[in-house]
């Protein structure tokens, strides 16, 4: 055994590793392979990596730290008998992993979207592995019959015969490195706009211009933060065509200018991929351009993307869809598919990369779309839609398992029709209890074909309800983002089912699917069902993982590693922080936008056995100049000894375009039961201790939470340089 560089070839084979827990496997007729990556990779194939290697006589052996791979030559294509895959599975057992061999400790994924509980009544529709299991590994077959070259910017069929093309992911419990290694081969998964993580607000109603604009004033005089709205299909004629239907939007250009100036990203519904109305209508006005860019138009003067053709693609880029952006419309909900260009192109996946890229070229920011799951690589083209559901509780149940299972495959934006899309009218319950779990999942988006949506539409304890949870996604808004540059940097989505934070030592965190993690430091614990009318709350059972957790509004506090139910009343969601965690946040305004708050405030839930750390992310909020370096973070410390409490926030390492000159903090610590503060200190750079004012107040997140938990809080403006403050309190810091 020597290391040496893959790819390794032996016949008709051909191995590459990319890291200790990934290779690639190849088999080609004749030995012949391409070089370009697959429709499921991207643009971008990764880098090859060092393995030991040995061979001795036909026999191929290739070795990292995670798997061991033995292939006899025999001048087959891959099978049991000539390719094995020695690796351990999530509690170190050995395991052999061979073609065709079916993954038994998968830990599940998702649906391809949740229309089909239309058709089948459940989410069995050809579900989908996920890439983690307790067996410890997981292989995912491309398609080898296309590929795409970069000299033509295209996909093409490839000229030879390639019988199996596949990567086997091995990792053992390793689950965050085998997140990592998928958007190393599968591409990484996009920084979305700042504004994503606001409120997104989108029905099928026929609105004209005055009424989508008054529609926006008033969730502002209802003390609602919102960032999107989506105009569904009846912003032009029917479902086909690209004019702006005169009757309800007469003078597009200036209603999308006065969305933009109250603050609001516009959204446009299309349907591509439907038969009847695929195709580009007679009467439309682009019909002309399109004849004369393409030549005579076939099918009686209409005309239907040919979506094999490079030069058909961008006449529908440039005919019809581009100038909407001229006009000021911000991204597109890609509601369809298109029709697949080549054998083993994935429809959706087409769809979605075309509409993506149209948006990063005629933007010239980070592209975003709303779109369904095309499998894998759809992570590419945030975010993911999961489709036309019903406004049923147990479609609130499977989203919840769903949403935190969704991230295992790269798709980390999910965004779900809050409400339900079609059937029954939902009463005031589950409004509020959909509700909830959309403000504390990716993206929080209402929706619906047959009933109001807005909270006004209820009582004026719903409207209480709602405004409180939009609120607190608001606020949380500096959470979610950080979150979101860790998902581009390694894989990690937002929303985690627990056993990615506790596979190693709590067993009991391996099935819970119906209770998720935001980040590390948040556990939330969703109402599936109707409150129990004698009790007044929704008993449920949850698992608390490995730690101590505090319920944010009551400051319950629970020891991990525990089994107990959770009664949930109407108005809250349950929402345990992390003994330990900083959690940043803003103060309200009407929408987040993209520009990076002034005023950041610094929750702290002190340990005394272990100190704390937190490094918050910001950058511009819309460029891609992110990706190249124009960034900041910011590292928040917390200790609490004895009877003092300390927090530092570090100098920002890095700079942007608005980033701001000085910053208001208030750093705020969890107080233990019954301790007072006797005095409050603040150093500025590397000046003095000085007495500093100090508030004790029931309140967290940026004041948007009233809490049984008691705060002291200090405030400072500085100039991008460290501050530290210190609480001194009678009584030692119990934690």
């Amino acid at each position: 055994m020597h290391r040496q560089k893959t790819p390794v070839v032996l016949g008709n084979a051909r191995f590459t590793v990319y890291s200790d827990g990934c290779v690639r496997l190849e088999y080609s007729h004749g030995g012949k392979f391409s070089e370009g990556p697959s429709l499921l990779v991207g643009r971008k194939l990764a880098r090859p990596a060092q393995a030991e290697v040995g061979q001795k006589g036909k026999t191929l052996t290739i070795r990292t730290p995670k798997f061991e791979l033995t292939y006899t030559d025999d001048g087959q294509v891959f099978s049991p008998a000539n390719l094995k895959i020695h690796h351990r599975n999530h509690v170190g057992h050995p395991m052999v992993w061979t073609p065709g061999k079916r993954d038994g400790g998968n830990l599940g994924s998702v649906t391809r979207s949740l229309d089909q509980w239309k058709w089948c009544g459940g989410p069995a529709h050809h579900p989908v592995e996920g890439l983690l299991s307790t067996d410890g590994g997981h292989f995912i077959q491309d398609d080898p019959r296309v590929y795409w070259n970069p000299k033509h910017d295209w996909p093409e069929c490839r000229g030879h015969a390639v019988a199996f093309d596949g990567y086997f992911f091995a990792y053992g419990n390793d689950f965050k490195g085998a997140l990592k290694d998928f958007v190393t081969v599968f591409g990484k998964i996009p920084m979305v706009p700042r504004w994503t993580f606001g409120f997104w607000y989108s029905r099928w109603y026929a609105y004209t211009d005055k009424e989508v604009i008054e529609l926006v004033k008033r969730y502002r005089k209802e003390g609602i933060p919102i960032d999107v709205m989506i105009i569904d299909t009846d912003w032009r004629g029917g479902w086909g065509g690209y004019d702006w239907n005169p009757k309800y939007f007469p003078k597009p250009r200036q209603t999308l200018a006065a969305l933009h100036k109250l603050g609001v990203q516009v959204s446009l519904n299309d349907h591509p991929g439907y038969d009847n109305y695929d195709a580009l209508p007679a009467e439309d006005s682009h019909i002309p351009a399109i004849a004369k860019r393409l030549g005579a138009l076939p099918h009686q003067g209409q005309w239907a993307c040919d979506w094999s053709r490079k030069e058909a693609v961008q006449a529908w880029k440039d005919v019809l869809l581009g100038p909407l952006f001229a006009q000021g419309m911000d991204f597109w909900w890609v509601d369809g598919w298109v029709k697949p260009p080549f054998a083993g192109t994935d429809s959706q996946l087409w769809a979605n990369r075309a509409y993506y890229e149209l948006a990063e070229e005629r933007t010239g920011k980070r592209g975003i779309i709303l779109a369904r799951w095309g499998g894998v690589g759809s992570h590419r083209y945030p975010v993911q839609f999961s489709g036309d559901t019903p406004s049923e509780w147990s479609m609130l149940q499977h989203q919840v398992e769903f949403t935190a299972c969704g991230g295992t495959l790269g798709a980390v934006y999910w965004s779900h029709d809050i409400g339900g899309f079609f059937g029954r009218e939902i009463d005031e319950e589950l409004f509020i209890r959909w509700s909830q779990f959309g403000a504390m999942s990716p993206v929080f988006r209402t929706h619906s074909d047959h009933g109001l949506r807005e909270p006004w539409a209820f009582s004026r304890r719903a409207r209480r309800v709602f405004r409180k949870q939009a609120r607190i996604r608001h606020a949380l808004a500096p959470y979610f983002y950080t979150l979101a540059r860790e998902a581009h940097d390694t894989g990690l989505p937002l929303i985690r089912p627990l056993y990615l934070e506790y596979n190693d030592n709590d067993g009991g965190a391996l099935w819970r699917k119906h209770q998720y993690l935001i980040g590390r430091d948040l556990l939330v614990i969703p109402a599936e069902g109707p409150v129990d009318k004698n009790s007044g709350t929704y008993r449920k059972r949850a698992y608390f993982p490995n730690g101590v957790w505090r319920e944010i509004e009551t400051g319950e506090t629970v020891k991990g590693m525990l089994d107990g139910v959770v009664e949930i009343p109407l108005e809250r969601i349950p929402t345990y922080v992390r003994q330990g965690a900083i959690l940043p946040s803003q103060p309200p305004s009407d929408a987040l936008g993209t520009a990076t708050p002034r005023e950041i405030h610094f929750d702290y839930y002190p340990d005394r056995e272990v100190p704390s750390a937190y490094t918050l992310y910001e950058d511009d909020g819309s460029s891609r100049k992110c990706e190249n370096g124009e960034c900041a973070w910011t590292t928040v410390r917390g200790a609490g000894r004895g009877n003092r409490i300390e927090m530092s926030v570090a100098a920002p390492r890095g700079k942007y375009a608005g980033m701001p000159a000085s910053r208001q903090y208030v750093l705020r610590a969890a107080l233990p039961d019954g301790a007072r503060v006797k005095f409050a200190e603040i150093r500025t750079g590397k000046g003095a201790w000085k007495k500093a004012r100090c508030r004790v107040a029931r309140e967290c997140l940026a004041g948007t939470v009233r809490t049984a938990v008691r705060f002291a809080e200090v405030r400072v403006t500085v100039r991008n340089e460290p501050v530290t403050a210190r609480f001194t309190l009678d009584n030692t810091v119990n934690g």
